[in-house]
């Protein structure tokens, strides 16, 4: 496939805003665990209006969630994920400068599948697919497939092949043979190619063998919001950054996710925010999501846990956005001072809360001078 005029340039690695956005997590219900009533339904139609939304403010990022199994049982409002790929080619053929995110499990698509879906968003899009790479730790996802939870090294054994697989796939024009541990494959080749040398890549590992992960491999990394302290957030920052270049002689973006509540006062944003987390929060699927994740939560003190179950119930467990525009900008400006590159947003409602954040959000982030306005860009 030659006929790529009018490629495009991915806005993730090429936009100049001091803060880069994203829309994240509407590919199902929204990234709360909540039964308030202004929780996200998704639909195809709603993410159309949100990605064409998130196009016209400018957002840089469109990015699905994904999960095979519901966190809450058969029929639980969380396990109502549309498949990543299939959605980003849709999403890629209704948007024309955003970039669109497939997020994956590495330990579960095989990276022949993933080369060729991959490419065909990139071709669709014109060269502004992305993938968000998870290694894969809810037991409900594997066994749905047959298989068991990796031991944690063992899943970065696999990722290290599955990338050698993907990069050679993605970038060869030749077929090859590979004998590995957990891959072994003849006159592997894939085709048609994608129109960027390799994809946007995402990964949000928090281990100090996830840390290097995503320092070697991909283009953003994820800090996390466990400590929403400025100046524990920068230290985290500087240590991915340290990684990148040191071992690996490379720049990476630093992103966090976050959930934004945004009202007219600070305290009716802290009210809204108790009500749907805390008054209305749906506790059994963020409780079955603490006790699969062994990673962040053994041997953790019960006041911790409670923090995460919030958070979780939040949104994603991602950064508290909450208060008036003002209070959020400032916000923003204090995370960007300790090095944060980009955010990954969330609401309880996405397309009022899109709408209001575009409105009275993006101007106050334009005159701080983290982001520039649409019309002046190039």
């Amino acid at each position: 496939m030659t006929d790529q005029v009018g490629t495009k340039s991915n806005p993730i690695r090429d936009s100049k805003n001091r803060i880069k956005l994203g829309v994240f997590g509407i590919s199902g219900n929204g990234a709360a665990f909540t039964f308030h009533p202004d929780r996200f339904k998704c639909s195809w139609d709603a993410n159309v209006r949100l990605a064409q939304k998130a196009e016209k403010l400018g957002l840089e990022a469109f990015v699905s969630a994904m999960h095979w199994k519901s966190f809450g049982g058969d029929d639980h409002y969380s396990g109502d994920f549309m498949e990543a790929f299939t959605w980003a080619g849709a999403v890629a053929a209704v948007t024309e400068r955003i970039a669109v995110v497939s997020t994956l499990h590495v330990t579960l698509m095989h990276p022949v599948f993933v080369a060729k879906a991959a490419a065909t968003v990139d071709l669709i899009s014109k060269g502004r697919a992305g993938m968000n790479l998870v290694l894969g730790w809810y037991p409900g996802d594997m066994k749905l497939f047959g298989y068991e939870v990796k031991e944690h090294s063992d899943r970065f054994e696999l990722a290290e092949e599955w990338m050698e697989i993907f990069d050679r796939l993605w970038s060869g024009r030749k077929s090859f043979d590979y004998d590995g541990q957990n891959y072994k494959l003849k006159d592997a080749y894939s085709q048609p190619h994608g129109v960027q040398a390799r994809p946007v890549l995402f990964n949000a590992g928090r281990s100090p063998r996830g840390r290097e992960f995503a320092a070697k491999h991909c283009d953003i990394a994820f800090v996390s919001a466990h400590n929403p302290d400025p100046k524990a957030i920068k230290q985290q920052v500087e240590e991915y950054r340290k990684d990148a270049r040191e071992k690996f002689g490379k720049e990476i973006q630093i992103w966090m996710s976050a959930y934004v509540v945004l009202k007219d006062t600070t305290a009716e944003a802290q009210a809204y925010a108790y009500d749907y987390i805390v008054t209305q929060g749906d506790d059994e699927p963020v409780q079955n999501i603490i006790r699969n994740n062994a990673i962040d939560t053994k041997a953790m003190p019960p006041e911790a846990a409670a923090k995460l179950a919030y958070a979780l119930k939040a949104g994603f467990a991602g950064y508290p956005l909450v208060g008036d525009a003002d209070r959020i900008t400032s916000l923003f400006t204090n995370l960007s001072d300790a090095g944060v590159d980009g955010f990954l947003l969330t609401w309880l409602d996405y397309e009022g809360g899109l709408e209001r954040f575009g409105r009275e959000v993006l101007p106050r982030l334009e005159k701080a001078g983290l982001r520039v306005a649409v019309d002046a860009k190039v």
